[in-house]
């Protein structure tokens, strides 16, 4: 499991939660959502919005509802963090300007 603090807290079951605990996917959440990213031809990685966004409120456990509640920046922080399980990353690495990036990646 991987801890994120949200910058804009959610509303989940009338209770608001400023920090997003995110399991670790399954095999079968894997089958059933896809690898969240690809690489393009120039080995560039591409996140895949769409299989990450399907992951979040079962990885997380929370209603899809809730999950729409998020700041972007938020859901981005998620997608990345969903991703790192997959790329083996320990934790995200997030600089003095916010801009946030895997360890290892390069960017």
């Amino acid at each position: 499991m991987k801890s994120i603090t949200l910058s804009k807290p959610i509303q989940i079951h009338n209770e608001k939660i400023s920090v997003l605990d995110i399991q670790e996917p399954t095999f079968d959440q894997v089958e059933k959502f896809g690898i969240p990213f690809s690489y393009s031809e120039r080995g560039e990685m591409r996140l895949d919005t769409r299989s990450a966004l399907s992951y979040l409120p079962e990885l997380a456990g929370i209603p899809r509802s809730s999950a729409q509640q998020m700041a972007l920046h938020d859901v981005f922080l998620a997608s990345m963090t969903i991703v790192s399980f997959f790329t083996g990353a320990q934790s995200l690495a997030v600089s003095d300007d916010d801009s946030t990036t895997l360890p290892g990646s390069g960017a």
